[in-house]
């Protein structure tokens, strides 16, 4: 795949490591409808600041861990009569392109300026994302293939799917009426969605046809067999031999194709059930012999009279797919019991589906006016222009996120995720929501709507719960390069772990012990006022039994061959901590 280039990108595609760690500080917290200098420690997160600096910031607690991440960034359509300037001329991003990119950014076109302002931030939601978790980008019309291409190029190996949903009845614009804008939806390979309300279908059964249409005995002889039905009770007896076993054995010589099924072959009390599909077309079954006989001792096969009258097959073989046994082992699916005399089990009244995210969305509850309505209710006045729908983000985020994941939102706006993300946990589920906000608002709009929707509003029930607000704090390091001793220890401690184990650090306080990782035990010897030294009488102290020990101090008096000896390494404090 061709790679996308763009005046500047040179100069922004390794921006975020140059990206300063500012600390994050605790402004104040929000529960049981009180708003405190106790931090809850909840989990929920509203953060005040770049987006750039605050996702480097959230790296050290949540690298590799966020599950769910939705973004709605600026589409860069021009207008800029918006509450958030939409065609990335904002003061502060044109600051920044000046800093980073140069006097070249002068020259940069308004599609150049988005994709240098967009390129570093999804690389440090690249980090963040947990490498089974899903991403989610709404955008329009203008920048949407520049999208696809980037996120194709720093998420190669995830399936990356475009959505169309309908936003409105009509805008038009050159000649044409835009209903219009996408979802970019980037999910593992493996991907299955959960079931939607939406856009999803109807209720069906959780089984489907074992048949496999799109194959047929020359190209899949594997899983070309009989499968044998006992006509008393309509359970599994046996499975014949497939014709990749008959080949191998020399009972089958002729070509593939000529191959016939022999229905005379089903031992007496049986019946044979060939892959056929319901024009008594030959195909193959979707699973292999071995595989089928282990479901159906699961309960994962059903077995039921055929309804085609015209069919070969007295009866239709159906199983249940990968999506729907991953739905069952992680408790989103409802067991009911098993079929009567058979191990087939039956499900509750949370039948799947919608497991199927369509390509297109045409709901009307997901129009653009839906979200200005919503937040108008909110605030009982016009607050903020064009807000994401609630009933879109949380289909999405219904979509892609199980009950105990972190949902994260770097363009936090009017907080509709934080709300979406509320409302879902009314399941019974644990959801933790953070959100980023670069503008003044940050704590006037979009905490200000989460406080309304945790309390109630109108005569809309409160949700519950509650979140903790920041603000962007100091810098970890010094324009020298030295520690800035001015964000406190534990911020450095957690610095210094998460440096050199890519890990959170869980423990709390001013022991020199942060912890062990992999077998190797890392100490942060530190005083404020004070020069600390590895020596003898430290290490007499130690009572942690590793195979390797990394020890941050002042000074060392120990010699390089006595270290090598006890698997000792030593880093100075500051100058040799690794910058990310």
């Amino acid at each position: 795949m061709p790679t996308l280039h763009w005046i500047g990108k040179e100069k922004v595609i390794n921006h975020h490591i140059d990206v300063p760690f500012k600390v994050l500080e605790h402004a104040y917290g929000f529960d049981n409808g009180q708003q405190s200098e106790v931090e809850t420690q909840n989990g929920n997160k509203i953060i005040h600041g770049d987006n750039l600096e605050a996702l480097k910031a959230l790296l050290p607690e949540y690298e590799g861990k966020i599950k769910c991440i939705y973004i709605d960034p600026p589409y860069n359509t021009g207008n800029e009569n918006w509450v958030y300037n939409d065609n990335v001329n904002d003061p502060k991003i044109k600051k920044w392109l000046g800093q980073v990119v140069g006097k070249e950014s002068e020259d940069l076109s308004r599609h150049d300026k988005w994709l240098c302002m967009m390129y570093p931030r999804l690389k440090l939601l690249h980090k963040l994302l947990a490498e089974d978790g899903s991403l989610v980008i709404s955008i329009g019309h203008q920048e949407v293939f520049n999208l696809i291409h980037l996120c194709k190029e720093l998420y190669a190996n995830k399936q990356i799917v475009c959505v169309t949903v309908q936003t409105s009845g009509g805008k038009p614009s050159g000649g044409f009426t835009f209903v219009h804008e996408y979802l970019i939806f980037i999910v593992p390979i493996t991907f299955t969605s959960n079931p939607l309300l939406y856009s999803g279908g109807k209720d069906r059964t959780p089984f489907e046809g074992l048949t496999l249409a799109t194959f047929d005995k020359t190209q899949r002889p594997n899983q070309t067999y009989p499968i044998f039905v006992d006509l008393k009770d309509n359970s599994l007896a046996g499975i014949g031999e497939s014709l990749q076993d008959r080949i191998n054995k020399g009972a089958y010589k002729g070509a593939l194709a000529d191959f016939q099924y022999d229905y005379d072959e089903a031992p007496e009390g049986t019946v044979a059930i060939w892959p056929v599909t319901s024009k008594n077309k030959d195909c193959v079954w979707r699973l292999i012999p071995s595989r089928l006989m282990n479901d159906w001792g699961k309960g994962y096969i059903k077995i039921s009279p055929n309804r085609v009258k015209d069919s070969k097959n007295k009866y239709s073989i159906q199983y249940l797919p990968e999506g729907v046994i991953k739905k069952i082992e992680k408790g989103l699916l409802e067991i009911k019991n098993t079929e009567q005399e058979v191990p087939t089990l039956t499900f509750g009244e949370n039948k799947t589906v919608g497991s199927e995210i369509p390509t297109i969305w045409e709901e009307k509850s997901f129009y653009t006016v839906k979200g200005t309505e919503l937040i108008n209710s909110i605030f009982k006045e016009k607050k903020f222009n064009y807000p994401k729908p609630l009933e879109l983000i949380t289909e999405i985020l219904r979509s892609i996120s199980s009950p105990n994941d972190i949902i994260l939102d770097s363009f936090g706006g009017s907080g509709s995720t934080a709300h979406a993300v509320l409302n879902l946990n009314r399941d019974g589920g644990n959801r933790k929501f953070i959100l980023v906000e670069m503008e003044d608002y940050a704590e006037s709009i979009t905490a200000e709507r989460v406080r309304r929707v945790i309390n109630g509003y109108g005569d809309q029930e409160g949700t519950g719960g509650s979140f903790d607000f920041y603000e962007l704090g100091e810098n970890l390091f010094t324009p020298d390069g030295n520690l800035n001793e001015l964000v406190g220890v534990e911020k450095i401690r957690q610095y210094i772990w998460y440096s050199e184990t890519k890990t959170p650090l869980l423990t709390r306080g001013h022991a020199p012990l942060l912890g062990i990782h992999n077998q190797t035990a890392y100490y942060f010897y530190y005083e404020l006022d004070s020069i600390t030294t590895l020596d003898h009488a430290f290490l007499a102290s130690l009572q942690t039994k590793a195979g390797q020990y990394v020890i941050y101090a002042d000074n060392c008096l120990l010699t390089k061959e006595f270290m090598v000896k006890q698997h000792i390494v030593f880093k100075k404090i500051p100058r040799d901590i690794d910058k990310l």
